[in-house]
Parts: structure tokens; C-alpha cells; sequence
């Protein structure tokens, strides 16, 4: 790309901007070198992820990228065979930290929206997470340097045991000699400046009154800057204070042998953390251009090879967000050329920096300043002649360095390239200006080049309308306010309005009406047709808004039927829920009662037999309906229903003969029984015989098993089962029967054995043996 129209269209100034978003030097260094890539494939690539920092960033807020910072320079060092310093060190351990809290970050991120979306994680942010991945891991070099250097930039006394023991002497020696400081500061008291221990280099030392500086032996230090105090060492904590300066540079010799060894973990890494640089310099500047889009309302542009453009509401970059106008432009299916007309600051140039900016900041791998859908062709060069170039130093004329740049064009234009054109024919004679910027724009659609000029010349208008290939358009004018609207029209060539400025001005109708004689006929049918064009323009826009406020609010009132549809549904559907729920409510108290009075007539009826008790709660449990048969009953029967006719009544489970039909009622006979029941909760009993009366003694020869298994029902259920089958074998005389409820949670296991010791029917019981299952089973003696 030339880096002159990257000048021109102020990509560099752009550029700046979103590298202000950087969260790190390395990031913000990346930035600073943003230029459009060379094919298509690249800028692809670099757009998707930075969508995907987009979508992270929207969906689990800003990455972590605190402590990462540009560490290069120390690890070349550390290659050298350099040692490095604590700050350096720091700043590579809190690097590494920086880096694991960003592969953190991005692997929560994956994780959850895998969840949210329910996608495989290869299919979520692909390239994001496979430069997370790609990162080295130096968690044990983090971990030694944090054992080393503490936060405050000072080495640990456990760095090493030989700097532990050397601390551990130079403060004992250090106590030492302030222990003799302190009874010298109540014995010399008279001859002191100050009763305090100052620190002169390595040496503590007393604040003597220079008149008494030969009171306490010692060796001078230093003395005060206006020379009343000497800050003497006392002679009695000389020893002390040679043994701490000898510690002190022992220390600093171990220190250094510490930094050394530190320095060569370095370097052994220096390889995999100069890529971490290079991956976290990626990885900033997605996010960075993401944060950029999301705080100027940018979309992820469409990019294509096929030399076409389709900016939706798009606006420049550099403009206030609030005062811009957008425009829609399209270019490169219909016509390859467009010849923008209109009066001066009515936003040409504009217009045709904001279509070569968002060009160049789509192929640079950026989002754009205009709505999604917007598409972009990826060009091999732009070439842009914008504003004025007049130079002194060159001698140059503002004509004379606009043709010097659009020779130069014409030498290397390509049908891939993207050619913008600002005043095309201006600065020079009228007719020869026009002549030359319509030789000018022939050659340029002979090569195929897309071509975007501004002009003010009539002959550049006749050009757009019989070349085939050419479209004219114009920056809307309000004749009324004589203001522009930076509204660009397409199709619709633009008019001076000279005549109607003059009007609305105050200029006298008479010198209007002269003037108005010196303009060709020519000019003023063209005028005329420009001025009916506009016209019809405005009437389709308002029948199309019409149309599309219609549209809307048919939508809208559609919208609203289906949300009130759906919520009659799902009420309807409650209260389907509510009401089963109530009749099962009234079964299980049905059931309890029926087991209480069952209860009662055992302990009332002494002379009534267990299978007559047995057979009473069969008959009962029967009788009562269940979830399935209210349903059923519910949906009503699609059945036609006939006088002698086997049916089974769906809410009470029984069995039938109709007798009489009367509308939507049918009397039926249930054994002894005779009712009236809605047709509804009848079921036909296909090929089925009339019903009998139900006995209620089981028959002698009955056998039934010695085992019941009730794993996986309720509590309830599995109770009821057992009763029954403890009643059958009291009957039957089988002594032991065996329940099979399972392990589990052990929930069924301790109601069924606390129900068993109350149960009448039950001698003993026990878990099963090894073999019969264990504490999976009971095994029940029972009463015969």
C-alpha cells in the first residue's frame, strides 16, 4: 500500500487512536505498526479474531493483562550472559503471572460459552484460544523468582541459607552496636545536638556539637551543612560497625550470586518467553481493536475479492459520532464508477476519505464505522489525490501537483485498485480542465479500476450518464435553509443552485432574470431534469417509508398476537398442571383414608380373615383413579359409544356395560353398580365381554413369588405393593418372602424397615445375606 495515501486518508492518525486501547506495550507497540495486509486471506483472518475478543469481551467482560509488559530487552540480556537486576526480574515474574491469568481468563471464557451455546470447544473462538494455548507455561521460574525477590523489590533472607546466616550476624552485630549508641546517648547527652543514632553511610553514629567533638572518641563521619554538628562513630562501636560493613559486602557479593543463578533460569527460557511476547502482542491487539469497536459502535465488515463495495450508514472515523451524517454508498456490481457532484463543503471529500479510511481500516483487520452487513473490496492499492498539494519549495501549482499525481496513477493502475479523485479538472481553464479529467476518467474505465471523483464540472455529469460503466451522485442541498445535508444521493447528479442561493439571498430578480440568459439551453434542460429527479426521488422515499412504517407495524401487531398466543398456552398449560396436581392431591388423601379405615376395620371386625382385608384394599386401590385415566379422560373420547357396549370408565378404571345413551351422558352398569357418566370419560373395549361383578376373596390355589422388587418406585407405591404381598403370603402360609429395594441413598431401604415393625404380618426381618444381595434386600419372616 502507498504511504502516501496512507497519508492522505489519514489511516496513520486512525491508527494512533486505536492503539490508545492497548493494554500493554507490547500491544500498544503492535499497534503503532498496524498496516493493511497483503491478501485477503490475512485480513479474513485477523477480522474473525477480533470478533472473537469482541464477543469475549461483550459476553465475560475486559481480559486480564495487568503485570504483562514488554520483557525483551531483559531476556536478551539474560542470553548474554548478563545478570539481571531485581526490577528487571520482577518485571519478567510479574509477566508470567499476567500470562497465566490471560490463559485463564480465555479458558473460563471457552468453558462458558461452550455451556451457554452448547458448542464443541474446537468451535469457539478458534484463533483466541489457540494463541492462549500456544503459550509457554513458566509457572516454576514464576514461582522460584517470587521464593527470591519479595514484592516490596527486596531479596528474601530465605534466597539462599548463606544469606540467611549473614543477615542473621549483621543485624546481631547491628543490635550490638546500638546497644552501646544507646547508653553513650544517656552518658554524652550534654555533648550532643540531638539524643538520636543517626545512619552516615554504613556507619551509625552520634550528632556531636562540633565544640565537643573531641568529648567522644571516635572517627568523624560527616558533618552538617552549616557545619554545627559532626556526626561522629564512637570508638566503642568501631568493632561492631567494621564487622557490619564486612557482613554488608558479603551479603552483596551472595545477593549477586543469587541474581546469577536467577539470570541463568532466565536464559534458559529466554526462547519460549520471547514468544509469549510475541503471542501477548497478538492477543493485546485484538482485544484492543475490539474495545475500540465496541466504544465507536463499529461492526466486523464483510470482505470480498470482487471489486465491490456496500457501506450501510457509514461514517468517518475522525468525526464526531453525534454531528456526523452517515452515508450509503454502493460500488462495484451496477457501475465501477461514481462522479459525486454538489456544492462545496456539502461533504464530497468527506465522502471519499470515509470510503478509502474504512477501505483501509477493513483491510488492516479492523472493524469499521458503519452497520453490519457493510462489504468491502479487498484492493492491491489505493490511490488517492485528495485536497490541496500546491508546493513553494517545488514551484509547483495546486493543478500541476494534482496531474503529477494522477501521471503517476495512470503508470501502475490496476483493475484490483481503488482510484479516489478530489476536484477532478479543477485549477486550471474550465473547458480544458473538463476535457482532460473526462480523457482522464476513459482511461481509467478501459483498465477496470474502481473510481470514485468529485468535480464540479457539467461535462463530468454528461460522462456519468453515457458511459455504461459510470453513475452519478451528489451531497443533497436544502434549497430552503441553504444548507447542506451530507446526504449522498445515488443516481442523481448535482445542481449549483446558484440561482436559488441568489434568490433567497435578496439578489434583485432582475439581474437573476439577466443572468439567466447567459446559461444554454442545454444547461437549463439539464437543470430542469436534475430538478425532476430529485423531485421523484423525494416521493419515492416518502412512499417507501410509508411502506416500510406499514410493514413495521403489521409486524409488530404479528408479534404481538404470537407473544399473546403463547402466553394463553403456556397458562392454559399451568393450569392443565394445576388441576392434575389437586386431583392427585385428592387421590393420596383418598388412599390414606381408604388405608385408615382399613386400619380401623382390623382392629373393629375380629372375625373378618386377612385375604378378606387383602381383597377390600385391592378393590379400593382399583376403584381409584389415577394420573394417566384423568388425562385421558381429559381429552375426552373420540370413540362413538352404543347402547351394549363394553367400555372402561377412564377416571375410576372400571369396567362397564352401557345400558342407556341420553345426549352426552351414558347410564352404565359396574357390577352391582348403576350410574350416569359423561360420555367423555368412556373408553370403547374393543371385542372385550360384558363386565362381571368383582369378587373380593382371592382363590385358594393362587401362588405368588417369594420375591418383589420395588426399586425405583416411590415410597408409596413400593409400600403398597409390600402390604399386598405380605397379605397374599400370610394367606398363602409362606413363611419368608424377600424385598428387593436396592442400595441407593437408602431412603426406600429405612422407610420400608421402619413401616415393616409396625406391620402386623411381620415377625422379623433382616438384611439379606452376602449372597441374597446384602443391605440391598430385607428378608421378612412372616405370620402364618
Amino acid at each position: 500500500m502507498l504511504e502516501k495515501s496512507l497519508a492522505t486518508l489519514e489511516f496513520f492518525k486512525v491508527r494512533a487512536q486505536i492503539a490508545k486501547f492497548a493494554a500493554s506495550a507490547l500491544g500498544q507497540n503492535r499497534l503503532e505498526e498496524l498496516s493493511p495486509y497483503t491478501l485477503c486471506t490475512e485480513a479474513e483472518q485477523e477480522l474473525e479474531a477480533v470478533d472473537e475478543a469482541f464477543v469475549c469481551i461483550q459476553r465475560f467482560g475486559q481480559p486480564a493483562f495487568g503485570g504483562i509488559s514488554d520483557i525483551r530487552d531483559a531476556l536478551k540480556r539474560a542470553q548474554l550472559g548478563s545478570v539481571l537486576n531485581i526490577e528487571q526480574l520482577l518485571a519478567i515474574r510479574r509477566c508470567i503471572e499476567g500470562t497465566a491469568n490471560l490463559k485463564q481468563y480465555i479458558r473460563n471464557a471457552v468453558g462458558q460459552y461452550e455451556t451457554a451455546e452448547g458448542l464443541g470447544t474446537s468451535n469457539i473462538f478458534p484463533h483466541v484460544r489457540e494463541l492462549s494455548e500456544a503459550l509457554f507455561d513458566a509457572r516454576r521460574l514464576e514461582v522460584e523468582i517470587a521464593r527470591i525477590i519479595l514484592d516490596d523489590a527486596t531479596i528474601s533472607d530465605h534466597a539462599s541459607p548463606e544469606l540467611r546466616q549473614l543477615r542473621i550476624e549483621r543485624r546481631t552485630a547491628e543490635a550490638r552496636a546500638r546497644k552501646i549508641l544507646e547508653d553513650l546517648l544517656r552518658k554524652e547527652a550534654r555533648h550532643l545536638q540531638e539524643p538520636v543514632i543517626a545512619l552516615r553511610g554504613q556507619s551509625l553514629c552520634l550528632p556531636v556539637r562540633v565544640d565537643a567533638k573531641h568529648q567522644i572518641p571516635g572517627i568523624v563521619r560527616d558533618t552538617s551543612a552549616s557545619g554545627s554538628t559532626v556526626y561522629v562513630e564512637p570508638q566503642a562501636v568501631l568493632e561492631q560497625g567494621e564487622k557490619v560493613r564486612e557482613l554488608l559486602v558479603r551479603e552483596e557479593r551472595e545477593i549477586e550470586k543469587i541474581l546469577q543463578q536467577l539470570s541463568a533460569l532466565v536464559a534458559e527460557v529466554a526462547d519460549e518467553l520471547r514468544e509469549n511476547c510475541q503471542l501477548l502482542s497478538n492477543l493485546d491487539a485484538w482485544f484492543a481493536k475490539a474495545r475500540y469497536a465496541l466504544k465507536h459502535h463499529c461492526s466486523k465488515p464483510k470482505l470480498n475479492s470482487d471489486g465491490y463495495w456496500l457501506l450501510r450508514s457509514a461514517r468517518h472515523p475522525l468525526l464526531d459520532e453525534k454531528q456526523a451524517v452517515p452515508i450509503d454508498l454502493e460500488l462495484g456490481r451496477e457501475y465501477r464508477m461514481l462522479m459525486i457532484t454538489g456544492p462545496n463543503t456539502g461533504g464530497k471529500t468527506v465522502t471519499l476519505k470515509t470510503m478509502g479510511l474504512l477501505t483501509l481500516m477493513a483491510m488492516a483487520g479492523c472493524f469499521i464505522h458503519a452497520n453490519e452487513n457493510s462489504e468491502i473490496a479487498f484492493c492491491r492499492t489505493i490511490f488517492a489525490d485528495i485536497g490541496d498539494e500546491q508546493s513553494i519549495e517545488q514551484s509547483l501549482s495546486t493543478f500541476s501537483s494534482h496531474l503529477k499525481n494522477i501521471i503517476h496513477m495512470l503508470q501502475q493502475v490496476h483493475e484490483q485498485d481503488l482510484v479516489l479523485l478530489d476536484e477532478l479538472g479543477a485549477g486550471t481553464d474550465p473547458g480544458e480542465g473538463a476535457a482532460l479529467a473526462v480523457a482522464i476518467l476513459e482511461t481509467l474505465a478501459e483498465c477496470g479500476a474502481r473510481v470514485v471523483a468529485t468535480t464540479h464540472h457539467a461535462e463530468l455529469k454528461a460522462f456519468a450518464f453515457r458511459e455504461p460503466a459510470a453513475i452519478n451522485a451528489s451531497m443533497e442541498f436544502d434549497v430552503q435553509s441553504l444548507q447542506p445535508t451530507y446526504r449522498l444521493l445515488i443516481g442523481v447528479p448535482g445542481r449549483s443552485n446558484a440561482f436559488a442561493i441568489a434568490r433567497r439571498l435578496g439578489l434583485p430578480e432582475k439581474i437573476i432574470e439577466r443572468a439567466s440568459r447567459y446559461i444554454s439551453n442545454e444547461q437549463e434542460e439539464m437543470d430542469r431534469l436534475i430538478g425532476e429527479m430529485e423531485k421523484a426521488r423525494k416521493q419515492h422515499l416518502e412512499a417507501l417509508a410509508a411502506a416500510e412504517e406499514a410493514r413495521n407495524k403489521a409486524q409488530s401487531l404479528e408479534e404481538q398476537y404470537q407473544r399473546a398466543l403463547v402466553e394463553w398456552e403456556e397458562a392454559s398449560s399451568r393450569k392443565e398442571e394445576e388441576l392434575l396436581q389437586e386431583a392427585e392431591r385428592v387421590l393420596v388423601n383418598a388412599r390414606q383414608t381408604a388405608e385408615r379405615v382399613i386400619q380401623e376395620l382390623r382392629r373393629e371386625r375380629k372375625d373378618w380373615k386377612d385375604h378378606e382385608f387383602v381383597e377390600l384394599r385391592k378393590s379400593l386401590e382399583e376403584a381409584l383413579p389415577t394420573r394417566k385415566n384423568i388425562q385421558r379422560a381429559k381429552s375426552g373420547n373420540k370413540k362413538a359409544i352404543a347402547v351394549g357396549q363394553a367400555v372402561r370408565v377412564l377416571s375410576l378404571g372400571q369396567k362397564a356395560e352401557v345400558i342407556e345413551l341420553s345426549g352426552q351422558y351414558a347410564t352404565v352398569q359396574m357390577g352391582p353398580l348403576r350410574s350416569k357418566i359423561d360420555v367423555r370419560d368412556l373408553e370403547p373395549i374393543e371385542g372385550a365381554s360384558k363386565p362381571t361383578v368383582q369378587g373380593v376373596r382371592v382363590k385358594g390355589g393362587e401362588s405368588i413369588r417369594m420375591e418383589i422388587d420395588v426399586r425405583g418406585e416411590t415410597v408409596e407405591d413400593a409400600l403398597l405393593r409390600i402390604d399386598r404381598h405380605l397379605d397374599a403370603a400370610m394367606l398363602q402360609g409362606l413363611g419368608r418372602i424377600v424385598i428387593i429395594h436396592g442400595k441407593g441413598t437408602g431412603a426406600l431401604r429405612t422407610a420400608i424397615r421402619q413401616h415393616l415393625k409396625h406391620h402386623k404380618a411381620v415377625k422379623s426381618f433382616a438384611s439379606g445375606s452376602l449372597g441374597e444381595g446384602g443391605d440391598g434386600v430385607t428378608v421378612v419372616s412372616v405370620q402364618v
